[in-house]
């Protein structure tokens, strides 16, 4: 089976960029594998399988609306020439030119949507590959079972809906260690991460004593760096520092990990904190959060944009050693549901790839 799929560029650090090179490389020892890129920056961050063929659909940066006739004539003729069965979107602005694209090249079309439905970054131009989507690909994919309830809400989509979720990384084997005093915050330093939220928090987790001999440290990069820096700035044991490649080093000797996002689609770093056995104390912000953390078992959920709340919440499994390794323990089961093993052949049924 020869299947496409289509992204901005593969070479971001963002969780949309490991999801998509986590089932592409899954599916490459079953079917024949094809990305297309609007425009390369590079090799992908996170590594592609070499089986898997590139192809930049442009040598430059185009605007999608500017560009539209020329980038569906593109996609087009790469959907003929490479003979694809089925074309799957990599986040759904680009419905709005992969979809005439996948039609009028006779090919399936999957829309994988990566944020929530209610999530559009400012941006119409994702509510209106949405509506493409809905009304004219041949299947929509969310990554929560309360999303599908989002888009059937808010646009009675004819494209078959289906919940995959992301994989998470292989469970590590590297034991909780229940002395670590850092609490790890990963992800894109702009608004939608919601790190001022969890600065503020920080600051009364400061003020408590039991949170005496803790650091938090928040790794990434984006627009917001300036402002995050100057508000840590104030703070006595918070640090701001640039995104890593590879973030296992931190998780294996991570305290606990915050997630203080404003919204979501199903956020990988929690994902990636269950695997490690990490505690996660989060925003039980729409949507993810809830899917992935098991509330008092393999972390806490408090009130979206509750600061006190997260900071209670950091301050009670800061005082509790035990509490924190039982936690542990839950979270690597938690992971253990959103394994290789369990998402792949969802996607290989989607698909219609046949198992072994």
């Amino acid at each position: 089976m020869r299947i496409g799929f289509v992204i901005q560029h593969i070479n971001a650090l963002g969780g949309t960029e490991r999801a998509a090179c986590a089932v592409m490389n899954g599916l490459a020892d079953s079917a024949d594998i094809h990305l297309f890129e609007v425009h390369s920056r590079g090799p992908a961050a996170f590594g592609l399988d070499p089986r898997i063929r590139t192809v930049s659909l442009f040598d430059r940066h185009v605007s999608l609306l500017n560009q539209w006739p020329r980038l569906v004539r593109r996609l087009r003729d790469g959907i003929l020439r490479e003979r694809l069965d089925v074309l799957v979107v990599v986040e759904s602005t680009h419905a709005l030119y992969a979809v005439p694209a996948a039609r009028r090249a006779g090919c399936r079309c999957v829309v994988w949507e990566h944020f929530n439905f209610r999530a559009d970054l400012g941006k119409r131009k994702r509510g209106w590959g949405r509506w493409v989507a809905a009304r004219w690909a041949d299947d929509v994919v969310v990554l929560t079972h309360r999303d599908i309830a989002l888009w059937e809400e808010g646009c009675q989509p004819r494209a078959r809906m289906t919940c995959i979720p992301n994989m998470a990384p292989p469970i590590s084997a590297t034991p909780y260690r229940v002395e670590g005093r850092e609490v790890l915050a990963l992800g894109r330093l702009s608004k939608q991460k919601g790190f001022d939220r969890l600065l503020a928090a920080w600051a009364r987790v400061e003020a408590d004593p039991r949170g005496a001999s803790w650091h938090l440290r928040i790794v990434g990069d984006g627009p917001d760096r300036a402002a995050l820096q100057a508000q840590a700035a104030s703070l006595h044991r918070a640090t701001v520092t640039p995104a890593e490649n590879n973030v296992a080093a931190r998780l294996s000797t991570a305290g606990l990990l915050s997630a203080s996002s404003r919204f979501e689609g199903l956020p990988m770093v929690l994902l990636e904190a269950a695997a490690f056995g990490v505690p996660a104390v989060a925003f039980d912000c729409e949507t993810g959060p809830a899917e992935i953390v098991d509330d008092g078992r393999s972390g806490l959920l408090v009130p979206e944009g509750d600061v006190a709340a997260l900071a209670d919440a950091l301050l009670g499994l800061m005082a509790s050693d035990e509490r924190r390794v039982a936690m542990a323990d839950a979270a690597r089961r938690q992971a253990a549901g959103f394994s290789r093993e369990s998402v792949l052949p969802k996607w290989r049924s989607l698909l219609g790839i046949a198992s072994g």
